[in-house]
């Protein structure tokens, strides 16, 4: 088959930069491959992609027919900007990703002609085909496009379902410049997907682009992946999935097909979904640890934000987990719009009870209210942070160095940008028990090696921070 179409993919640039491959630009790469176009990419957010300039110049070279981006709320601003100077460049723009799914409008009045909201595997091919003359833009579910000065929205696109059936994101990853990650070596993604979707409804999340049905690959297709990261020379990867543990026929089937890879993995599971044999087939098949969604440790604020599940259940599972052998990292978050002292407090508590099981706890916490949530749509306009992305400057959460001492660990865990944006206006003895809380998590996470430090036996060692990703 001959080439379709030319297509420029960029993660664009970011203030926090990412060290692997972009597993959603292997997938959507792949895809375009597999279908007979040809593709080029940038991961601009890599340590050391190149400038601006240098990625300006570089897509003019390859002449695309349609450059995609990809765009997440907190990275909306650097993403615009480099969409401006590519559209007066007389480049055709597509957007994709999390922020365009939520925010349709908003992209194409930045320069983008077009929008793909949902999961764009299958979409942005067919959009590719009809530019080339083989398809209507007005037939692509999932799409928005200016034509003639007008805004058109085709209907909502239904999750993909065969997952099995995605070209493989690996056979992507010759366009990964190795340089970027600022090595020699072979890239590979840090993880792999083995579902989509969520059932949960939590009122922070927002999971619109694989959304709340939750789908899931073969077993023999999953550990097929994994193989090959193995061969590969990985040690160890992270499923990516929103919520791993759901269905525990499934998570068995997956562990048995697993366990003869022989390689490491860790996952993100709500508690609910975790009882003691999965947690038990999860380690036989090479599960190291686990990132527990907690959130609140007061009763009345996991009602609140329809997490389903009880402080009880919480520590339940991560008793389970150590007596099993497996690590865990406990999520908890700070901040909640009418958050009073004495839930708070209750969190405090929470954590003086997990930390004796647990393995850790998450890095910052404080709530950001993201578009697509209950949460900000019910709260943006009585607390005035309406298009917060868009209206402020980016949050300045500090960069987390690939080594850490004691010191730069402690300091990336306990500061938190989003306390001083302070979104839902808590009042000042409020902010103080949240960075208290946040402290004291940091604390907790790191006991025994800052006891090691304070009698003089960690000297400028670096120590890996817990649940860091």
């Amino acid at each position: 088959m001959g080439v379709l179409a030319r297509v420029f993919l960029i993660n664009p640039p970011s203030p926090e930069p990412v060290k692997t491959p972009l597993l959603a630009l292997c997938y959507l790469a792949s895809s375009l491959r597999r279908a007979g176009h040809e593709v080029a990419l940038c991961e601009a957010s890599a340590p050391a992609s190149p400038d601006v300039d240098t990625l300006l110049e570089q897509v003019a070279a390859f002449a695309p027919d349609l450059v995609g981006v990809h765009i997440k709320t907190l990275h909306v601003q650097p993403a615009y900007a480099l969409a401006r100077r590519l559209a007066d460049a007389g480049h055709r723009l597509v957007a994709g990703g999390p922020h365009p799914t939520v925010c349709w409008e908003e992209p194409l009045a930045h320069g983008f002609e077009f929008v793909l909201r949902g999961e764009a595997e299958e979409s942005l091919v067919e959009l590719c085909d009809a530019l080339d003359g083989r398809g209507n833009l007005s037939a692509i579910a999932g799409l928005c496009y200016r034509e003639r000065g007008m805004i058109r929205i085709n209907p909502g696109r239904d999750f993909l379902r065969d997952l099995d059936g995605l070209a493989d994101p690996l056979a992507a990853l010759d366009l990964f410049d190795p340089a970027w990650y600022g090595t020699t070596s072979a890239v590979a993604p840090a993880g792999l997907l083995s579902s989509r979707g969520c059932p949960a409804a939590c009122t922070f999340c927002s999971n619109n682009v694989t959304g709340r049905r939750f789908r899931y690959r073969s077993a023999a297709g999953v550990a097929d992946e994994a193989r090959a990261l193995a061969t590969r020379g990985q040690t160890a990867f992270s499923f990516f999935d929103d919520s791993f543990a759901v269905g525990h026929r499934r998570v068995r089937e997956l562990a048995e097909a697993l366990a003869p890879v022989r390689i490491a993995w860790t996952c993100t599971a709500h508690p609910g979904h975790l009882d003691l044999p999965t947690l038990r087939d999860m380690k036989r098949a090479g599960c190291c640890g686990v990132d527990i969604g907690m959130e609140s440790g007061d009763p009345g604020m996991l009602l609140r934000i329809g997490k389903g599940v009880t402080v009880e259940r919480v520590l339940e599972v991560l008793a389970w987990c150590r007596e099993v052998g497996l690590h865990t990292v406990l999520n908890l978050m700070f901040g909640w719009p009418d958050e009073t002292a004495a839930e708070l407090q209750a969190t405090l508590d929470f954590m003086e009870r997990a930390a004796p099981l647990a393995g850790g706890f998450n890095a910052r916490g404080v709530l950001v209210p993201y578009p697509g949530t209950e949460i900000y749509d019910r709260y943006h306009e009585r607390f005035g942070f309406t298009s917060w992305w868009l209206r402020e400057a980016p949050l300045a959460y500090q960069r987390f160095p690939a080594e850490w001492s004691l010191e730069e660990v402690t300091r990336c865990y306990a500061e938190d940008a989003a306390l001083e944006r302070n979104f839902f206006q808590h009042p000042p003895a409020q902010l103080a028990l949240i960075k208290q809380a946040l402290l004291r998590k940091t604390e907790l996470s790191f006991a025994s090696v800052i006891a090691l430090a304070h009698r003089g036996r960690l000297k400028n060692q670096v120590v890996p921070a817990a649940g860091a990703r």
